[in-house]
């Protein structure tokens, strides 16, 4: 229906436009996830923006017919819950501030929409410890208040031209922005957002997506609700074929799996993917090379067990009125086995967690008290949140890196005092240092780093720093900037995409270059980073 002379939004027409701006952020998504500052392979704003969008949806549509505040009430803590990284935490705060403007209100008419874009800004700002301008806060800000007239088209209209501008003033606000040569990602997907409103309501078709950059790394949808089969594999080149994970991407969709994540280069390609049927997605595979390493784990089955484990008590091998309780995200079998040792329940998932995921499992230990380990920079918004919603229950100690998580693993006591146990995990966290080894997603010259898409590139502490003519180089460059008189350990762990049989020569490599350290090379099996190395 064309609704550009409508003066409101009926709660009816409010869901259709928000679900016209998610299918118009889905078709922006990969133009959103290439422009990450650093260029690595799972930049992916766009992605959790998105993911965390379809979980207020999802929310929404079940609150059936409801005033239309009533329907952004439900529709806001759909996305508190199912909120994916920063972005996606930063976004569901958007959305919870625009559900208090419009507390009470039957339909929603310009002026009520500028109240919410208002509310919805600050209550971002609120969220955020220690708010930083050039990002999706400013656009969210400077989009609001750009928001003029009292029609509602008009408020669209302005608050997205607004936010735009914004955008585009983005480096100018946050050098590390200015010298990569990109606008920010998160404040792109508000002025997105706000695009595919304007085109809902004034009932304009959407056009087609921008072309998918190369490089882009896509995790097609939300991790699967149900079961099924956990089906992973390694498709190797045939015949001299190069592989194209674009295409093989879109074969694996047709497939009507989920969690899809599809990373490598034209020689390998790891695929991992959720199907009520394995069959379909193996038949992929084969279509466009050889498979080795094929896991394929039954999930209702492992839910089957997990589930009766933590009704018996049975957590880890301790009893469920423990004191203590332990989570973990992490991004690999063989880390979450890792933390598993470690007295930890892991949450070994093809997203980052959501709050809910992390509450969820905070409850299944039985403790009193349970510690959250993120694990990655991008997952800490998210264990917060979860804080936030259970703060007798759940405490996060702030690990941004799986080695930073495993040190604090190895100070955790599940029979200790929370307070003593919590400052030894934090200790531990302090002490060590991350380097991350991949391939440049893009072209980009940043912090006096020059690095070209495809070549192997090493970061600290999540930071670009170095550059190798091989994974190796880059590993042992990234190593030697990491590495202090202090040191003692060096971990590392192997990714799905390390070479084959890499394991020997990284160690003996390690070893002659640090012949006063200890090294130790394991089986990480994380996607994107064929190397995570720790120091301590």
């Amino acid at each position: 229906m064309n609704t550009t002379d409508a003066t409101s939004l009926s709660t009816s027409a409010l869901r259709d436009a928000l679900h016209t701006a998610a299918r118009w952020l889905q078709r922006n998504r990969d133009a959103i996830n290439a422009i990450n500052v650093y260029p690595v392979p799972d930049g992916d704003t766009g992605t959790n923006m998105l993911l965390t969008f379809r979980a207020a949806l999802d929310a929404g549509d079940r609150a059936g017919a409801v005033p239309a505040g009533e329907y952004m009430a439900a529709f806001s803590r759909g996305a508190l819950l199912g909120a994916r990284g920063n972005s996606g935490v930063i976004l569901s705060q958007m959305f919870r501030g625009a559900a208090l403007a419009l507390e009470g209100v039957e339909v929603v008419d310009g002026d009520a929409l500028r109240r919410a874009l208002s509310t919805a800004a600050t209550t971002a700002y609120e969220a955020v410890s220690a708010p930083v301008e050039g990002t999706m806060l400013t656009v969210m800000r400077e989009a609001a208040s750009g928001a003029a007239g009292d029609d509602l088209v008009t408020v669209l209209r302005t608050a997205e031209e607004s936010a735009r501008a914004s955008v585009a003033r983005t480096p100018e606000l946050l050098p590390r922005l200015r010298e990569a040569g990109v606008v920010d990602s998160g404040g792109l997907g508000i002025a997105v957002i706000l695009a595919g409103l304007r085109m809902a309501v004034l009932g304009e078709a959407l056009p087609d997506p921008p072309a998918t950059p190369q490089g882009a790394v896509e995790l097609s949808a939300v991790a699967h609700d149900g079961h099924g089969y956990c089906t992973e594999y390694l498709v190797e080149r045939r015949d001299g074929v190069p592989l194209d994970r674009g295409t093989m991407l879109t074969a694996l969709e047709s497939t009507g799996g989920d969690s899809i994540l599809v990373v490598g280069d034209p020689d390998a390609l790891h695929v991992h993917l959720h199907l009520e049927d394995p069959g379909p997605g193996l038949s992929v595979g084969v279509q466009f090379g050889l498979l080795r390493d094929i896991k394929i784990d039954n999930m209702q089955l492992q839910h089957e067990a997990w589930s009766a484990a933590h009704r018996a008590g049975a957590v880890v091998g301790r009893s469920s009125d423990r004191a203590l309780g332990l989570v973990a995200a992490a991004t690999g079998p063989g880390i979450a086995a890792a933390f598993r040792e470690l007295g930890a329940l892991p949450l070994l998932d093809g997203a980052k967690p959501t709050p809910a995921t992390f509450l969820e499992a905070a409850r299944s230990t039985g403790s009193k008290r349970v510690f959250l380990l993120p694990n990655h920079v991008d997952a800490i918004m998210a264990a917060e949140q979860a804080a936030r919603e259970e703060p007798e229950l759940v405490r996060v100690i702030p690990a941004r890196s799986i080695p930073a998580g495993i040190a604090a693993a190895v100070a955790y006591s599940p029979d200790g005092d929370a307070a003593v146990v919590a400052e030894a995990m934090q200790h531990a966290i302090e002490g060590v240092r991350c380097v991350e080894v991949t391939l440049a997603a893009r072209d980009v010259q940043i912090g006096g780093v020059v690095a070209h898409e495809g070549q192997p590139i090493a970061l600290l502490d999540h930071v670009l720093i170095a550059t190798g003519a091989t994974l190796e180089d880059a590993l042992l460059a990234g190593l030697s900037a990491a590495v202090t008189a202090s040191s003692e350990v060096i971990s590392v762990y192997l990714g799905t995409q390390a070479p084959r049989g890499s394991a020997d020569g990284v160690q003996h490599r390690l070893e002659a270059a640090f012949p006063d350290l200890m090294v130790e090379v394991v089986e990480g099996g994380q996607p994107y980073y064929p190397y995570v190395a720790g120091v301590e």
